[in-house]
């Protein structure tokens, strides 16, 4: 096992608990709560190839699912962002020709970074609520309850990043 298999096993042992025992119970105004578990996207290494990123990723889900008693719809939407993240750092970091062995996040502003951590948030989001209700009817409480999860999840996660990673640039 090398550095990188650690790592991600680390991340799945450690996110797994947070948003199960701790990010799943905060309710606030009693439905916003935020979904850490998108940093396990996030954080996997882009030099993996993504066919280990999304066993990974569906294994994570399932047992968040499992976890979460919520049906399977974090494996969906953390299985559809995991699949559509690499085009998505391409066009908001604006490198067309993204060099996978040397990208680091820390090396493009925060800026980009909070529009990435959000667009992905917001795709997860909407994902999840469209599974959950799964009826047009509810289009502007899925829309609302989307936009408000996605920000307060952004706002978290840009938060444990700064707590987490480091700044220095290599």
């Amino acid at each position: 096992m090398n550095s990188d298999s650690f790592k991600i096993l680390g991340r799945f042992l450690l996110l797994i608990p947070l948003q199960v025992l701790i990010a799943n119970h905060m309710r606030i105004f009693g439905y916003i709560n935020p979904q850490i578990s998108l940093l396990f996207v996030l954080w996997y290494p882009l030099r993996k190839d993504i066919t280990s990123m999304l066993i990974n990723v569906f294994f994570f889900g399932i047992i968040l699912d499992s976890f979460s008693n919520s049906g399977g719809v974090n494996t969906a939407a953390l299985l559809f962002i995991c699949y559509i993240r690499l085009p998505i750092i391409k066009f908001i970091f604006n490198d067309k020709d993204l060099n996978l062995k040397l990208f680091r996040y820390s090396n493009y502003g925060t800026m980009p970074k909070i529009m990435l951590i959000l667009t992905l948030a917001f795709i997860h989001q909407f994902i999840v609520y469209v599974l959950e209700y799964f009826s047009v009817s509810y289009a502007g409480s899925i829309l609302f309850k989307t936009f408000t999860n996605s920000l307060f999840t952004t706002f978290v996660v840009v938060i444990f990043l700064s707590i987490f990673t480091s700044t220095k640039k290599q």
